[in-house]
């Protein structure tokens, strides 16, 4: 029998009611959500966090200001949900790249370049990643609560699994410093602040080849930490001159 066809007193239930219970099962459907975050994240780099409301959001979602409340409590976690989605990182993807059985730099080349190729990569429509971290930048010294969700966020899908990886390498001696988590925040650093593609678009031509640009950054990174057992291979691999 269809959804709503008979109503509490065993009568068929009225068109208006039917409709009503349709639109109550549909309303959390996942489309809903994901044209919530594509409206958001459209308006959020139109406007930036702060001249994005809540109320223009739903407008252009064609929802309600309760539906995003419900589905996402509030801007503040709204916005995080746009990074999250237009991020597309995976903590699986990144738990298979941290392999202990490869050469560091080959493993933090690759986590480098993911993260090149993240920011140039277009979210909704046609704009870059870059653009939303641009965003949350200008955002992060007026609303420090965005910062620090985004970083939340960032430290439990990528900094725990590479903070893990480090660790390892430190008890293999190809790393030194003795202190993982200096190691992970020291390493996404390097890999985000040497990303000038952020700051400014014009230098979004120097990442035409993120491979190459990866690697300029880890070798940065690699130069003040590597210990005795990567120092020696990577000597062998690299003699002066070269």
């Amino acid at each position: 029998m269809p959804l709503g066809a008979m109503n509490s007193a065993g009568g068929k239930a009225s068109p208006g009611f039917e409709r009503a219970c349709l639109k109550l099962v549909n309303g959390n459907s996942p489309q809903r959500r994901i044209r919530i975050l594509q409206q958001a994240t459209e308006i959020f780099l139109d406007r930036g966090y702060a001249g994005a409301t809540v109320d223009d959001i739903a407008q252009a979602a064609g929802v309600g200001k309760v539906a995003i409340y419900q589905h996402f409590g509030d801007k503040t976690e709204l916005f995080a949900e746009c990074m999250i989605d237009a991020a597309g990182s995976s903590p699986l993807k990144l738990h298979a790249l941290l392999r202990s059985d490869r050469p560091v730099r080959d493993v933090l080349v690759d986590f480098a370049e993911q993260h090149v190729r993240r920011m140039l990569r277009p979210v909704f429509g046609t704009r870059p990643f870059y653009e939303f971290v641009r965003v949350l930048l200008g955002a992060s010294i007026t609303h420090p609560a965005i910062s620090g969700r985004c970083l939340d966020i960032l430290r439990s899908d990528e900094g725990a699994p590479l903070e893990q990886y480090f660790g390892r390498m430190i008890e293999q001696g190809v790393l030194t410093g003795g202190d993982p988590g200096f190691l992970t925040r020291h390493f996404m650093q390097t890999v985000f602040f040497t990303n000038n593609v952020i700051l400014e678009p014009a230098s979004a031509d120097q990442y035409r080849d993120p491979r190459a640009s990866a690697e300029r950054v880890v070798d940065i990174f690699l130069n003040g930490c590597a210990g005795r057992t990567f120092s020696a291979g990577f000597d062998e691999a690299h003699p002066a001159g070269s």
